[in-house]
């Protein structure tokens, strides 16, 4: 399996008081693309109904960007990427036999291996570091979606799109602002069945 990911972590409190400049700042989250590649295993249970096992790297992330209210300025935009193994486990039934479209969801856990951060202007880079000491190591979560599979003579194509629903905070001390942060991801995979 191999595709795309576009990612953006659900935050919270929304807004910070900066005492050293007297004002209030909130932080205009946005999405950050990743990749993926990986494998999985499909046990039939049923006609059209099966179990789907697979162990994926994928990449999960936001794009924050600070903004002082009173003072109407932005910092830096800061790019967050998580490293993540993730395990999902799926339940999927398809609509027909042979080629078919079908529907998916289960849970995942995704398996934290680093995250980190990096700052930049005019797409000029000008800091960054890792994060990973103040992640937690294990993200669990909820998988829904759907796809299409074409059976070829001796193996099957499919196309799919997931999305992710983190469920737990990843965040696990104050070195953040944020004092939460959920992922929320949009997989979009294709690969072979054999």
């Amino acid at each position: 399996m191999f595709g795309g990911s576009l990612s953006k972590y659900e935050i919270s409190p929304e807004t910070y008081f900066d005492s050293d400049l007297g004002d209030d700042y909130s932080y205009e989250i946005s999405k950050k693309n990743g990749f993926l590649l990986g494998a999985g295993i499909e046990f039939n249970l049923a006609r059209n109904v099966s179990l789907e096992i697979d162990v994926l790297y994928l990449q999960k992330g936001t794009e924050a960007q600070r903004f002082y209210s009173f003072l109407e300025i932005y910092v830096a935009p800061q790019k967050n990427t998580l490293h993540v193994i993730n395990i999902p486990v799926l339940l999927k039934i398809k609509f027909l036999r042979g080629s078919s479209p079908y529907i998916l969801g289960g849970h995942e856990w995704s398996f934290i291996l680093s995250h980190r951060y990096s700052s930049f202007i005019d797409n000029r880079f000008v800091g960054g570091g890792s994060r990973t000491e103040s992640t937690e190591t294990l993200e669990s979560g909820l998988v829904y979606g759907g796809g299409f599979e074409i059976k070829l003579k001796k193996t099957s194509f499919f196309i799919e799109a997931r999305f992710l629903n983190g469920l737990n905070n990843i965040i696990k001390d104050s070195q953040f602002d944020w004092e939460t942060a959920k992922t929320r991801t949009i997989v979009v995979l294709a690969g072979f069945k054999i």
